[in-house]
């Protein structure tokens, strides 16, 4: 039963042979085929049930010739009497077997290997065995994200790891994705994303590299497991290990997909102009006014739409602005092999990817190359080179450009009755009511044709690193490295600008001229970063005691700088040169650049695998700071114990394999806040008069703070570790407590300061609380093995020091010690007043207090009655209340699923979160009618009108002019819980017995699908973006294939 384990590492090699048929059969077979086949046989386990995909070589030579099947079964042709054969396979020792002369069927028994069963996990600049951790890590293999259509790797990781939140928090522009991670909440007012270690560099992106690439990600949480990275790792640890070299034979694997995209979820929006121009006459009725849109008109329309689309439209702007389908192709190409000497891995990347919105195309060449050579037995160099090209069409360099226009200003803010353009002449469609207010003349089309840009951006990224490693003595590893990255992005606009007609049955009549006026703008943005670094490890025994103690320090340099220039007015808007533009505009730039010096430590103690201790220690220097409050040092410590390796514990040997509890406590810091602390905002330009004339210069506007240092965070984590009957069961359990001390926050000035600014101060403090747990279970039924994962994560958020009673209020987001950060506060709604007995009860209130609706406007029939939540008497912004639990979900979770049977193989990721509320007036989902802008349906469908006072949903619309139920109130915060079918997939693995009769080794075909389905309450389109508005979620339908020779 043990091998049944190892069946996830059978299906990622992929290399299942179809089988049919009883060992009868299997020996028939045999004896039918003996004259081509010289050796044939079985490989079993000690129970004698088969081991399938064991890897068989002839003699000193590493090539796999063969694999077995699904019944253990192998065969091997051409080969010499004298021959020895090698079998391995993960979990189980290796065996060799010297051939026989005249035997041809062979039965070879495994035995299990209980050191190799242990999972390895990196960990900060090392690797450890599972059994060995003490402190909270989770791991991600390779398994998790092969035949998925990835091309970026923050999107893989959502629902795969307890207490890792990811989310899409403003659209998937392709190349400019916005996904946001945190590792056990938010942590701090200020910036709360983990640092990502890529081979052990940083100031590499996670989107930045190919998913292909990636073999392993290990996710360190608490401090025990990030102290080694000090500084940075208050917010967790991420770290990303990429496919090396192999000691085998050359094989060259091929990878790839072909992805159509729709858009996941589209607003059910009115669409019919006639019933849009009876609405907006309806909310203006609804304010006294007289109504916009004739009777004649709205008639006219209704008859003659469908006989004359162009001249009378009913458009939905939905069906125009997305591609249907989107074809995203993904291809890797990869070169694999090694001797004992020389070990490489090169992988080619390229992707395209059209992107669901017209000008937001994207293409990328990715290249790596992982090289490791031997020069002596006690010297090794290797180098690891990285790098990319993207070109991306448009860059979306503000909210007004590219994607973000046609679809969150396009779709939402633009009117049915427009015609997009026409296909004969070109001309751009304009409103074709005359009635219509020239405010709605927004035609998205015409808009996203003059913010093209004339070139696509372009962005640039190199990255190399060096290394050595020295072992000289026994037990003794020295390593020095040397990395440098250097990251260039180009982008380039020409604005142009193009007329708008009305179409009639006469011909088109001009409307609108292209006023808008023309420029070329050009940014240019560099970042260079470079890092040395020297380590030295030191494994050595004493009895019983297994010891490590290691230590390094680096020295890491980086510099940013900016320039941005345009010109106005171009003599020929073709021309790509800046001297095209006929007048000045504006030249700026910036620049800033940090260091910092670490050194770092740790020390490892195993008694008798029952007792673990870890130390960690780094001490980091940052140019951030004012001299003397440069250094900081973060300490951590942590214990583990094995309880199933306690001699009272043999008799639940039996059943339970692994029980090991597990405790740390340390502190991290975090200095990724601002450039430079000692000299933020501190200065701004100004003029002075000097002998008589204007001079320019600076001027100091906020006093200095040299006291400003490291955010600190102070973390207790207790962990518990179980695997249970042959370790089909298993799981990991967390409990911790996070404090966050000294964020950087602007406190209140005392009067006699004589302004309202004050230095930042390291003044903030946030506690997160939670637990996690992850459970695994893996079996098998006859012939079908199968997984199933569940991962959950809980954490509470609270501001425990903030500004006293004073809080922070940004729109309907409030921060207050003694709440989460970012809590929702507006305004609650009592009721819809829905008949006379309602507006007796809104006089009540008016008698009691005349000045009751002195802020908020006294409703009328149909309208919100809001809510005096503090009961003084009254209705003002005082009656706000705070909602929810912040920005963030405090529950995340995700489940998994996979299954093979014979060749086929099978997965599901489940993924979701709960307990998340968000404010959501956006996208139409509003309650008053808008010129110019769309309406949703269901509102309009729902509203309270006279004819339906009791059975709305929603409020009476009324023109923006009198907004009395739009403002910010609980109408508008919803369940943003959800659960969604993230990615689905099927694949089938060619027999080999098939595939080597072309010379290949492993063949696997696979469909995909990606965003299947989602169940939420939430009334928009996504959840996870909540009220952004950006690019659009997408559905992915993939086909791939993996092939490797």
């Amino acid at each position: 039963m043990k091998q049944y384990l190892l069946l996830p590492f059978m299906l990622i090699a992929g290399v299942q042979n179809a089988s049919s048929g009883t060992t009868n059969e299997m020996t028939d077979t045999i004896t039918a085929t003996q004259q081509t086949v010289v050796i044939a046989g079985t490989v079993v386990d000690e129970a004698g049930e088969a081991v399938i995909g064991a890897n068989i070589s002839i003699g000193k030579n590493p090539e796999i010739i063969a694999v077995s099947d699904t019944n253990g079964f192998f065969s091997l042709k051409k080969i010499h009497g004298d021959e020895t054969i090698k079998v391995a396979f993960l979990g189980y020792e290796p065996e060799t077997v010297r051939l026989t002369k005249g035997k041809q069927t062979y039965r070879i028994v495994m035995k299990t290997d209980a050191s190799q069963l242990d999972e390895v996990v990196v960990v900060g600049y090392a690797t450890q065995k599972k059994a060995d951790l003490t402190g909270a890590v989770s791991s991600i293999s390779s398994r998790a994200l092969s035949d998925r259509p990835l091309t970026n790797a923050t999107n893989a990781l959502a629902g795969l790891a307890s207490g890792l939140t990811v989310t899409n928090s403003g659209g998937n522009t392709p190349g400019y994705e916005s996904q946001s991670i945190l590792v056990r909440g938010q942590g701090t007012l200020n910036n709360s994303a983990p640092l990502v270690v890529i081979d052990g560099m940083t100031g590499i992106a996670l989107s930045d590299i190919n998913p292909q690439d990636i073999e392993s990600i290990s996710v360190l949480k608490d401090a025990a497991s990030s102290a080694i990275y000090g500084s940075r790792a208050a917010n967790g640890v991420i770290l990303v290990t990429t496919r090396q070299g192999a000691e085998r034979a050359p094989r060259i694997t091929y990878s790839g997909n072909v992805s159509f995209e729709t858009v996941a979820k589209r607003l059910n929006l009115v669409t019919d102009y006639a019933d849009f121009m009876e609405i907006q006459n309806a909310g203006l009725i609804a304010n006294g006014q007289a109504p916009r849109f004739s009777q004649g008109k709205i008639d006219e329309w209704r008859n003659d739409a469908g006989r004359n689309p162009t001249v009378y439209p009913n458009t939905d702007w939905q069906d125009h602005i997305y591609r249907n389908p989107s074809v995203v192709q993904n291809h890797n190409l990869s070169v694999t092999g090694g001797s004992k000497r020389v070990r490489y891995n090169l992988t080619f990347g390229y992707i395209n990817n059209p992107g669901m919105i017209y000008y937001t195309d994207y293409e990328r060449y990715q290249l790596r190359s992982n090289l490791d050579v031997n020069i002596k037995p006690w010297l090794s160099v290797g180098a690891n080179i990285f790098g990319y090209i993207d070109k991306n069409n448009p860059s979306s360099e503000n909210a007004a450009a590219g994607g973000d226009v046609i679809f969150g200003s396009g779709a939402f803010n633009t009117v049915p009755g427009m015609t997009l353009y026409d296909p004969a002449t070109g001309l751009y469609g304009g409103i074709q009511n005359p009635e219509e207010e020239n405010v709605s003349n927004f035609n998205p089309y015409r808009r996203q044709w003059f913010y093209k840009p004339e070139y696509p951006t372009k962005t640039k990224r190199s990255v190399v690193k060096l290394n050595a490693r020295l072992t000289p003595l026994k037990g003794l590893t020295i390593q020095g490295s040397f990395a440098y990255n250097y990251w260039e992005r180009n982008i380039e606009h020409h604005l142009t600008d193009r007329n708008l007609y009305r179409f009639t049955l006469d011909g088109p009549v001009l409307i609108r001229e292209g006023t808008v006026r023309t420029y070329i703008r050009r940014y240019n943005y560099k970042n260079t970063y470079r890092s040395s670094e020297i380590t030295a490890k030191y494994d050595f025994d004493i009895s019983r005691l297994r010891t490590s103690v290691f230590a390094g320090m680096s020295q890491e340099y980086n510099k940013y700088d900016t320039d941005y220039y345009i010109k106005y007015d171009l003599v020929d808007p073709s021309l790509g040169a800046i001297n095209a533009g006929m007048t000045n505009g504006s030249i700026t730039g910036n620049y800033n650049e940090w260091a910092m010096r670490s050194y770092f430590g740790r020390i490892n103690l195993n008694w008798d695998d029952r007792y673990l201790i870890e130390a960690n220690l780094r001490a980091d220097g940052s140019s951030k700071f004012a001299p003397r409050k440069r250094w900081g040092y973060f300490p951590s410590v942590s214990a583990a114990w094995r309880i199933s390796q306690e001699k009272f514990m043999a008799a639940s040997s039996s059943w339970l394999n692994q029980l090991k509890l597990r405790a740390s406590y340390g502190s991290l810091g975090n200095n990724a806040t601002t450039s430079y602390y000692m000299y933020q905002s501190l200065f701004a330009t100004a003029n002075y008069i000097l002998n008589g004339n204007i001079a320019g210069g600076l001027a100091q506007t906020v006093l200095a703070n040299p006291e400003l240092t490291w955010e600190k965070t102070y973390m207790t984590n207790i962990g518990l570790d179980f695997a249970m009957f042959n370790s089909r069961f298993s799981g990991t359990i967390d409990i911790y407590n996070k404090n966050t001390k000294g964020i950087l926050i602007s406190l209140p000035a005392p009067l006699e300061h004589g302004t309202s600014t004050v230095p930042n101060q390291n003044a903030g403090e946030v506690n997160n609380k939670g637990f996690e747990f992850d459970l695994r279970w893996n079996d098998r039924i006859g012939k079908v093995s199968y997984n199933v994962g569940v991962n959950m994560g809980f954490v509470n958020n609270k501001v425990t020091r903030f500004q006293g009673d004073v809080s922070s209020i940004n729109g309907v987001y409030k921060t207050q010690e003694g709440k989460s950060i970012n809590q929702l506060y507006v305004i609650t709604v009592d009721r819809i007043v829905r008949d006379q007995s309602d507006l007796d009860y809104v006089q009540s209130l008016v008698d009691r207090n005349p000045d009751y609706f002195a802020t908020y406007q006294r409703p009328e029939l149909g309208d919100f009655l809001y809510r005096d939540a503090n009961g003084d008497g009254k209705l003002d912004t005082n009656d706000r209340v705070e909602i929810g639990h912040g920005n963030v979900p405090r529950i995340t979770y995700g489940a998994n699923l996979g299954a093979s049977w014979n060749n086929f193989d099978f997965s599901v990721l489940f993924q979701g979160v709960a307990d998340y509320k968000v404010y959501y007036n956006n996208q139409a989902f509003r309650f008053v009618t808008v010129m110019g802008q769309s309406l949703i349906k269901d509102i309009t469908d729902n509203s309270w009108t006279p004819e339906n006072p009791y059975n709305s949903k929603y409020p009476l619309l009324r023109n923006n002019a009198n907004g009395k139920n739009n403002i910010a109130s609980d109408a508008f915060v919803h369940n943003a819980a959800y659960f969604r079918c993230k990615n689905i997939q099927l694949g089938y693995t060619i027999p080999r017995d098939v595939t080597r009769k072309f010379f290949v080794e492993n063949l696997k075909v696979y469909a995909s699908i990606d965003n299947l389905f989602t169940i939420t309450d939430f009334p928009g389109l996504d959840p996870e973006v909540g009220a952004n508005v950006g690019y659009p979620s997408v559905r992915q339908y993939s086909i791939g294939l993996n092939i490797s020779f």
